[in-house]
Formats: structure tokens, sequence, C-alpha cells
């Protein structure tokens, strides 16, 4: 062995608590950042639902979200980043579901009650809050990601939100 080749394992080993303490630090300022991020996320969401209550023709989200029970799951908080892509993934997909239903309901209902025109005229009401609700699925998914992976960084955190809600009820 050469007299380089021990300074160098015994700067590693040095060196090791350092490196594993920058680790910690970088997973606690990504946990931060996504913490930090979600917050305007909740707040586009907040605007889009009150703009989504303003264009549909139907009750508004809060309403029809209480006394509408069963098709959408109320996603909990994901453990890791690939159980907040798939709650998003899911969430997308019964959102645009459910908005298509809606818009097929809709035309059905008006074409039975005023013919063509009025299944024409429903279509045209739907417009509005079709537009604005993919901006809320976006939202909500990206809720989800980003909750993800703060759990990922921070499991300790997510132990202690689920322990908090549940204290809480």
């Amino acid at each position: 062995m050469t007299p380089g080749h021990e300074n160098r394992t015994r700067d590693f080993w040095l060196s090791m608590p350092m490196l594993l303490g920058s680790s910690v630090v970088r997973a606690l300022a990504y946990s931060n950042c996504t913490s930090g991020s979600n917050k305007p996320t909740t707040e586009l969401q907040t605007t889009a639902e009150m703009a989504y209550d303003m264009v549909s023709p139907g009750p508004s989200v809060c309403r029809r979200s209480r006394g509408y029970k069963g098709k959408r799951r109320n996603y909990n908080q994901p453990s890791d980043f690939r159980e907040g892509m798939a709650n998003a993934i899911m969430l997308v997909r019964e959102g645009l579901g459910e908005t298509a239903q809606t818009i097929v309901r809709v035309a059905s209902e008006e074409h039975e009650q005023k013919g063509v025109s009025g299944a024409v005229g429903g279509v045209l009401r739907q417009i509005p809050p079709t537009m604005v609700k993919p901006i809320i699925l976006a939202t909500e998914a990206t809720s989800n990601v980003l909750g993800g992976m703060r759990s990922q960084l921070a499991p300790d955190a997510r132990r202690e939100a689920v322990h908090k809600w549940r204290t809480q009820d």
C-alpha cells in the first residue's frame, strides 16, 4: 500500500459524517421547498373552484362534494413520490371522466326536453365549467405529487401529519 492510499482512506472516513449531514440538510431543504410550493397550488385550486362555481350552471363544488358520496375517492397523504404520482393520475382520470359524463348527461336531458336546440344549448352552457375543471384537477394532482415528494424526503413529517389528523377527529 502506498502512503497516499492510507491518507485517502482516512480522509474518506473523516469526511463521511459531513457528507451524510449535507444529504440530510439537502433533504430538509427539498422538503421545505415542496411544502412551500404546495401553498400557491392550494390557493390556485381555491381560486379555480370559485371560478368554477361562478360559471357552472349547477350547484357549487362545495355543496356538490358534501351531498355527492361515492365516485371520487378521497386520496390520503401519499407515502412516497410513486404513490403521489399514482394518486394524481387516478384523480385526473376520474375528473375527466366525470366531466365527460356531465356533458353527456346534460346533452341527453336537454335533448329530451327541448330537442336538438336544447342539447346544443346544454352543451354550450357546459363549456365554461369544462374549461375551468382541468385547472382544478391539475392543482389537486400537483398537490398529490408534492405531498408524495415531501413524504419521501421527510417520512417523519408524514407520520406527524397522519397523527395530527387522527387526533383531531
